[in-house]
């Protein structure tokens, strides 16, 4: 594996720290000290600003526009106006000035600068000497239970007798992808000491309110200033040596995805903040935390490296989403960077999904309602690839397909099957007939009649199949029965069919809309029956797609690091002409439908493609780690945990500075848990395999299911299962166990 860590903070298990500033790494550490509670997500960049580069970035799960222009000349098929999550209005901006200086990191003496990020509570602070004139202390804090809310807290200390003028912005003058402003004023106001500025969408009919109050422990002068995308309120005292100063600016924002409106809830959300204070908002994210961690932490004795990785995963998994709402989902950088637009992916469904399933099944459902929910969009783009059914996109926020890249939106067929997936998994679990009534067989019925007419059979008609497609691997383009795309169309048709068997849904009211049912259902049992899945039972082997193996050999551990990121250091084409895989493609079927194969066919496809693979997405690692673990290639299985735990914290992939992964970091809860615990959620008894890494003494992982909570901690020898609520049959190491009680079981 070619990547390598660049580690610079500070190991601990329930904190983010980097002592003393590192300003080559200022992007990378904005992203790694961003903040979000679902509804809002706000970078690590200093509210002072800095004359470095920065990415300035508040974002609202929801609020996106359009581009300005259409894409040129584009064919039918292709997306012609593609939309994004735009940076949106910065109620954390100041301007600070001693004596007439401004204070900017990148341009003054300063000394014992320190910033953390506490996981158990979700408050950031920054702290540094301004030599020889004052001790500064930056505070802020997104409220987790009532996620409209934010709060700032600004602490100086004076080193000498100076001037001190600060100003605190609403800012909606910011700039999206470094260049464009997607917000039309709507109104700015001042009254009663608090300051409101509301802005609307260009094009998509949205609005943002944004009302603050700012609170300063001493009595001084100031005044507000209001522009149509800016209010400024300036402070201006004498201090005295020694002297301490405190501000706190209490912020609320209502933003509506679907009015342009001034929100009028926003003053008395607002007055109600303050009253709690900073100290009411820190203690109730502390019960949220809390709670989040005595349901889903997981505990690792013995390496504080990995438990930071971990224990830092969760806590951006809670933050990016916890089913606030039905219509939101999980950006591919959550809500950290401009980078993906604030896109879902078929991520989505393949690995975010089970952590959601195991914590919190209104999450969960939720991630599966946004899919039903713009049902109708996938409908619409299935019409556009001149096919039935419903296609849904690659990349998107509002249900309709964002990306304008014809090689992946008109080729990349994922997300449709995963959807399929997604529902398979979550009613193997749930069992929630109601759901599958209302929503599951309407999505599932029109995903077959997609794949029914996207796919095709070959000229003699004995063979069905997917031509002209593009995998999960993207270094391969327009290729022909990519296994991966067949496989999982095969399941998608397969779990239509024996959901229409089902007694419980053949009355089904939805079932209505569909006269040529009986023709939907001939039709997906025979091309079930004749899809085309290249394997060989010799060797053992998938090829990938039909000609995969005769492509030309690259050795990738002998690519440069000064490579990474491929797309930016090799021309597009160059990518395409070898058999150097981006991330798992063989490998990811076998992931998803572990029952479905033998540890031998495993072992062969795993030793195969491993070696070929540069792991430039990052829904790579994990995947390796839980298959080479399954296969006792131990060392190798903790060099990739280690990858994807901390792919961000360590910037192995040297993106960091453009947004967190949210993938990976989704597939570091399931590295351990599909890992190392050997959980296994395809078959109808859930199943775990325990083992333990040998740098570890133990660990711990919590799993609610749906009438009952259990948890695992493993050690060298043995498992202690705590109980509570319903008995749960499972699979331990192939014994069948009836867990009804607290227990130890030893292999």
């Amino acid at each position: 594996m070619a990547k390598i860590k660049q580690r610079y903070l500070s190991v601990h298990a329930d904190k983010i720290i980097e002592e003393g500033f590192h300003p080559e790494r200022n992007e990378v550490s904005e992203s790694i000290f961003s903040l979000s509670n679902e509804y809002m997500g706000v970078r690590g960049f200093f509210e002072e600003g800095v004359s470095l580069p920065s990415l300035v970035g508040t974002y609202f799960n929801g609020i996106y526009e359009y581009a300005k222009e259409e894409t040129p000349n584009a064919y039918k098929g292709i997306v012609k106006r593609t939309h994004f999550t735009i940076n949106s209005t910065n109620a954390f901006k100041i301007e600070l000035r001693l004596d007439g200086t401004r204070l900017d990191l990148a341009k003054i003496p300063f000394s014992k600068f320190r910033r953390e990020l506490d996981l158990r509570t979700g408050e950031s602070i920054r702290e540094f000497v301004w030599d020889g004139k004052a001790r500064f202390r930056f505070t802020r804090l997104l409220s987790m239970d009532r996620p409209h809310e934010a709060v700032q807290k600004i602490e100086i200390e004076s080193l000498t007798d100076q001037k001190l003028d600060l100003t605190f912005f609403l800012d909606g003058t910011v700039v999206h992808w470094g260049k464009d402003s997607y917000y039309d004023p709507l109104s700015s106001l001042f009254d009663d000491d608090e300051q409101e500025l509301a802005l609307k969408t260009l094009t998509t009919g949205q609005s943002l309110t944004t009302r603050s109050h700012i609170v300063s422990s001493k009595e001084m002068k100031h005044e507000t200033t209001c522009l149509e995308k800016e209010i400024k309120t300036h402070y201006e005292t004498h201090l005295s040596k020694g002297e301490n100063v405190e501000f706190v600016r209490f912020v609320v924002h209502v933003a509506d995805k679907r009015a342009v409106r001034v929100a009028p809830e926003a003053r008395e959300e607002l007055r109600a903040l303050a009253k709690r204070g900073y100290e009411g908002e820190l203690d109730d994210n502390k019960a949220f935390f809390e709670d989040f961690y005595s349901r889903s932490d997981i505990v690792i004795e013995g390496d504080d490296e990995d438990q930071q990785g971990i224990r830092y995963c969760l806590f951006q998994l809670v933050s990016a989403y916890h089913g606030y709402e039905e219509d939101n989902n999980i950006g591919a950088k959550g809500l950290t960077g401009e980078a993906y637009s604030g896109h879902a992916f078929w991520d989505s469904e393949t690995y975010c999904l089970p952590y959601y399933l195991f914590s919190n099944q209104k999450a969960a459902k939720d991630l599966l309602l946004f899919r039903y929910h713009t049902l109708e969009e996938a409908k619409e783009r299935a019409k556009e690839l001149d096919c039935e059914g419903a296609c849904y996109p690659i990349a998107t926020r509002n249900g309709k397909e964002a990306c304008n890249l014809w090689q992946h939106a008109s080729t990349q067929f994922q997300p449709t099957t995963a959807v399929a997936y997604a529902i398979a998994h979550y009613m193997n679990l749930y069992r929630d007939e109601t759901f599958m009534r209302d929503y599951g067989l309407e999505m599932l019925i029109e995903i077959a009649k997609f794949l029914l007419t996207r796919g095709q059979y070959n000229q003699d008609g004995t063979k069905f199949g997917f031509y002209g497609v593009m995998g999960p691997d993207e270094f391969e383009v327009m290729v022909n029965h990519n296994t991966y795309t067949n496989f999982m169309a095969k399941k998608s048709l397969d779990y239509l069919l024996s959901m229409l068997e089902d007694p419980a849904y053949q009355h089904a009211p939805i079932l209505e809309k569909y006269p040529d049912l009986e023709d939907i259902k001939q039709r997906a049992a025979k091309a079930s029956s004749c899809m085309k899945i290249l394997y060989d039972p010799d060797t053992k082997l998938f090829e990938q797609h039909e000609g995969f193996f005769d492509l030309p050999h690259i050795d990738v551990d002998a690519i440069p690091v000064t490579d990474f990121p491929l797309y930016s250091h090799w021309s597009y084409d160059r990518i395409y002409r070898n058999d150097m895989i981006k991330q798992p493609d063989v490998l990811m079927f076998m992931f998803l439908y572990p029952h479905d194969f033998s540890k031998e066919q495993l072992q062969a496809n795993y030793e195969y493609y491993e070696p070929r693979c540069i792991h430039e997405s990052s829904l790579s690692p994990s995947i390796h780690s839980i298959l080479a673990c399954e296969l006792d290639k131990d060392e190798e299985a903790m060099d990739f945990f280690g990858f994807a735990t901390r792919l961000d914290l360590d910037d192995y992939n040297r993106n960091t500075r453009e947004g967190l992964h949210m993938t990976s970091i989704a597939a570091a809860w399931m590295n351990i848990v599909y890992g190392f615990l050997g959980l296994r959620s395809d078959a109808p008894t859930l199943s775990i395999s325990p083992k333990i890494p040998t740098r570890w003494k133990a660990y711990s992982v919590n799993l609610v299911l749906p009438d009952a909570r259990l948890r695992f901690r493993v050690s060298k020898s043995q498992v202690e299962i705590a109980h509570s609520g319903k008995p749960v049959e499972l699979d331990i190491w192939g014994k069948r166990t009836r867990v009804d009680r607290d227990m130890v079981v030893t292999k």
